[in-house]
């Protein structure tokens, strides 16, 4: 599967399958959630796919790219857009469909990224903001990853790592980018007392701390002393005269005569 466009967490996953993080959930201390699932956590892996049917009557077809070929098909009904189909780069298969809520806000997008045709990524919103994604980050053609967001920032996931459709990863977004894993190591589908891990604590990692301000534009003062050119120069500013020819010697002028 090819590397695709993800959360800034998302890279955290790779790691944690080639289980590295295993070395130090072994020694770690239990997180304040590494025992708040009384049951097991199942999850239905099922990618579905939301109907957009391109072949509507009421279908609005773009070429975006001037090939004599349909790139983007947006599907319209009562006035109102239903849902539309994008192909990203042009290769004659839909990467992408957004649907939209009576309101005309986007309420789900479907996402492709290895080019196989097949859905990878399911993004839910409400009233505009993200609230769920699912993801195929592993499992070819399942689902293995749970996002869950609130006022549209990630605060925890969930992960069915072996593909059996219990939850055997939890991830808690105490301080963004520093998520604490909980981890189910002997498979009775519960999060581990001794298998949590601090990410931030263990690996030394410092998120970037989040700009409050947009950097300042620049004011092209000059910063050197060099004088600079001047088209009107100030009336006292003196100006550059021509040095007189020297006088000529007597000599000189006897043979001018």
């Amino acid at each position: 599967m090819t590397s695709r466009t993800r959360d800034t967490n998302s890279w955290v996953w790779a790691a944690l399958l080639s289980g590295a993080f295993f070395q130090f959930g072994c020694n770690g201390a239990a997180g304040a959630g590494a025992n708040s699932a009384s049951a097991a956590t199942t999850r239905d892996t099922t990618i579905a796919h939301e109907k957009c049917d391109l072949k509507s009557e009421t279908v609005e077809k773009i070429d975006a790219n001037g090939d004599g070929k349909t790139d983007i098909t947006i599907v319209r009904e009562g006035g109102h857009e239903l849902c539309r189909a994008v192909d990203l780069n042009f290769d004659g298969v839909i990467d992408a469909y957004s649907y939209f809520d009576g309101n005309g806000q986007l309420r789900r997008r479907e996402n492709d990224y290895d080019k196989d045709g097949q859905i990878d990524e399911i993004t839910s919103f409400k009233a505009g903001q993200i609230a769920e994604k699912d993801q195929s980050t592993a499992l070819p053609q399942r689902l293995d990853t749970w996002d869950f967001y609130q006022a549209g920032v990630l605060v925890r996931s969930e992960r069915d790592s072996n593909g059996d459709g219990m939850i055997d990863q939890w991830w808690e977004y105490p301080k963004p980018g520093c998520p604490l894993i909980h981890s189910d190591m002997n498979n009775d589908g519960r999060p581990d007392p001794g298998a949590t891990i601090d990410y931030c604590k263990e690996t030394g990692y410092v998120p970037p701390e989040r700009a409050d301000k947009a950097p300042a534009s620049p004011t092209f003062e000059t910063k050197s002393s060099l004088p600079t050119e001047m088209e009107n120069k100030p009336a006292d500013v003196p100006t550059e005269k021509s040095t007189p020819a020297p006088a000529a010697t007597p000599a000189e002028k006897g043979t001018n005569k």
